[in-house]
């Protein structure tokens, strides 16, 4: 478990593709590292850089949609070096960026806007080098609003208000940690940010606290992976959403409760919880099973989670107020 990259400098290194999708510019990356592709950052600048140096990012958990990563969702990109420049600096070896006039020229730019003196920048060897990472196996927001999802990913880097995650069998820990009832044991575990904001926080150190049940191969293979690709297929709601409750759409709206007023914890049921999201159900019942819980401690379960996210978000909106 590791942070997201950080930049030092997120308006040079964070891109927005111009004239294509990032989808697009991963495919095309493949295919010709070579060939130019236009972009812009946050910083006014816009021009081509060779596709080999822009890779697929995930800079803020509203870009995840689903259980999976897609590369259709996100919205930006990673300058980072290729793979022929990497082993040269790993190599101890000056990078030859003599191969990637358009990508020099970028990092000229960035010298003239003084990027490189910047305190993360300058305590790099290179100070363009974001270092040797890895595509995570799961990303985890350390922020937990009203939506919940914790995905697998295959595609994409991650910025620092993101965690990496790495353990042996991916779906699964992704599967438990996504379950109402994992949202509950993080809830747990997770400190409630004072004010006006509606997360709770969950620093590195919570976050191994947090108790993950042990799944037999046979059930995940049976049970848990079959229930992870039903849900997978769809873009994850709000958590009220997802156990059957309907959120006011209401513009004007004056209610003190507003858009929860229709969050009733304690008239929750089963049956409205698999009405609204059978696949859910169908995952979440996997991992009851696991942990032994009755119909009743389901339903206690379920009921917890809607009263301890509804609680905050509503707590502090009045703070707001």
């Amino acid at each position: 478990m590791r942070f997201g990259i950080k930049t030092g400098a997120n308006e040079f290194f964070y891109l927005e593709p111009v004239g294509r999708t990032v989808k697009e510019v991963a495919e095309l990356a493949q295919k010709d590292p070579m060939a130019p592709v236009r972009a812009k950052n946050g910083a006014g600048w816009e021009g081509e850089i060779e596709a080999a140096w822009l890779r697929p990012v995930v800079k803020s958990p509203k870009e995840i949609r689903t259980l999976e990563v897609r590369l259709e969702d996100l919205c930006y990109l990673v300058f980072m070096p290729p793979e022929d420049v990497r082993a040269a600096i790993d190599q101890r070896q000056a990078p030859p960026l003599s191969r990637y006039p358009k990508a020099r020229a970028y990092i000229q730019w960035g010298e003239k806007q003084g990027y490189h003196e910047r305190p993360t920048c300058k305590s790099r060897q290179w100070w363009w080098d974001l270092g040797d990472h890895k595509v995570p196996e799961i990303i985890f927001s350390r922020r937990l609003g009203d939506r919940h999802v914790c995905p697998v990913n295959l595609t994409a880097y991650v910025g620092d208000t993101l965690y990496e995650l790495y353990t042996t069998n991916a779906k699964q820990l992704a599967l438990l940690l996504s379950s109402t009832p994992g949202r509950l044991l993080l809830e747990r575990e997770g400190r409630e940010l004072t004010g006006a904001i509606t997360v709770v926080e969950l620093y590195i150190p919570d976050l191994l606290r947090v108790r993950i049940p042990q799944v037999r191969a046979a059930h995940l293979e049976q049970h848990l992976l079959p229930a992870f690709d039903r849900l997978s297929r769809r873009p994850i709601r709000s958590i009220f959403e997802e156990l059957g409750f309907p959120l006011c759409r209401e513009r004007r709206c004056d209610h003190p409760e507003h858009p929860y007023e229709h969050v009733d914890p304690p008239a929750l049921t089963l049956e409205q919880v698999k009405r609204a999201s059978t696949d859910r159900f169908e995952l979440d019942g996997v991992v009851f099973d696991v942990l032994g819980l009755t119909d009743e401690e389901r339903l206690q379960v379920y009921q917890a989670v809607a009263r301890l996210v509804k609680n905050r978000l509503v707590k502090a909106k009045s703070v707001r107020r």
